[in-house]
């Protein structure tokens, strides 16, 4: 019955070929769907735990769009008062409390633009992934920068160079190189605080404070105090992950219902396919019946042959779904608040099998009349077409 069910779809190989390609392209973007959708959560979880604090003083306006830009490394507009340092360092549930002034410099001529970073000594506990490729573990003076891997390898400067900031005017010695890490440090210039901030005309100002707490189980409690700090907010790293999900999940809703849609056109499209071939092979079916083939028999081969369209589609549409992944990424990477520098694509065998079963579903919805058709022909209607 396998084999006549494949030898009848292969009568018609482009009418079957644009069936099965259909569905595949159903099929690969609900599985896309749900490896972003899985991945995006596991790397945002496994990106923000590793941050090494638990919320962070940020200016006044958007807390969660000032939060993200910082953990991305990205400028704000607004800045905090140096003095909000002093009083968070105050706060018994302050384990840490790092400055960081971050300001872009715009190159047009090299169409770019460098992100700086202004720091001191309490960041590096907050930044445990910061291994040094070569030079020195920290600034050796106040007119030092250390540089990002990426940043090194575009401005071409090693331990002990100088490298001059035509827009500051600052003349600063190379102290060290960063290791690759995946992160968002791999672009920046890290210089001294007070050095960042003269270079930028920020005189006693920074961009966020990053807070470790002695006991992470106190984020509510400091977070009501640390919230009266003047000319400042808090967002704890908990809320930031929730938002971020939660802006994610109305977009994947919309994407899931594009994606249903997309099924539901591979349903009519298989069940156009079968009906058009039970029509086609009336005579054939008749004669079937006339030679003893039961209707259970002829309803088995319908609903075989369908099952193996969506078969060959749905597995098309997993290999679509691995082949194309990683380049959508790149693309969904843009619109995606927060994206984590880690790959988020994570195709996992649940994910396979569960795109499997709805090819499978599929086949057996659009199945289901075609069949019900063919195995109510009688041998009769053999004649009436004579």
């Amino acid at each position: 019955m396998l084999l006549l069910a494949f030898r009848n779809l292969v009568r018609r190989p482009l009418r079957s070929a644009l069936t099965i390609f259909g569905l595949a392209v159903a099929v690969a973007v609900l599985a896309c769907l749900s490896a972003f959708s899985h991945g995006y959560q596991r790397s945002l979880g496994t990106e923000l735990d590793r941050m090494g604090f638990q919320m962070m003083l940020v200016p006044l306006g958007c807390p969660y769009d000032g939060a993200a830009r910082v953990l991305k490394g990205k400028a704000l507009e607004n800045s905090l008062p140096e003095s909000a340092l002093e009083l968070a360092r105050r706060d018994p549930a302050v384990a840490v409390a790092a400055p960081l002034l971050m300001a872009a410099q715009a190159r047009p001529s090299e169409g770019r633009a460098d992100m700086w970073v202004g720091l001191d000594e309490s960041a590096l506990p907050l930044k445990p992934w910061w291994r040094m490729a070569t030079g020195a573990k920290w600034f050796s003076e106040s007119n030092s920068v250390i540089l990002g891997c990426d940043a090194a390898e575009i401005e071409m400067r090693a331990p002990g160079d100088w490298l001059y900031s035509p827009e500051t005017g600052e003349k600063l010695r190379v102290a060290g190189v960063l290791e690759r890490s995946g992160t968002s440090d791999d672009n920046l210039f890290f210089v001294p605080l007070p050095t960042a901030q003269r270079m930028f005309q920020q005189p006693g100002r920074l961009t966020a404070i990053a807070i470790r707490l002695n006991d992470p189980a106190q984020v509510r409690a400091a977070s009501e105090r640390l919230q009266k700090i003047p000319g400042a907010q808090v967002v704890t790293l908990t809320e930031m992950m929730g938002t971020f999900l939660n802006l994610v999940g109305a977009v994947r809703t919309l994407l899931f219902s594009i994606a249903l849609v997309a099924l539901a056109i591979g349903v009519l499209s298989v069940f156009n396919t079968l009906l058009a071939a039970v029509v086609e092979r009336t005579n054939e079916i008749c004669i079937l019946r006339a030679i003893g083939a039961s209707r259970w028999q002829i309803l088995h081969m319908i609903t075989t042959e369908a099952l193996l369209l969506t078969g060959a589609g749905s597995l098309g549409g997993i290999l679509l779904a691995i082949t194309a992944g990683r380049a959508v990424e790149n693309l969904v990477k843009q619109f995606v608040p927060f994206a984590p520098n880690e790959p988020f694509f994570f195709m996992t065998g649940a994910i396979v099998l569960q795109s499997l079963a709805v090819g499978v579903l599929v086949g057996v919805i659009a199945g289901l009349y075609p069949s019900w058709k063919a195995s109510r022909l009688q041998p009769a209607e053999a004649l009436k077409g004579e």
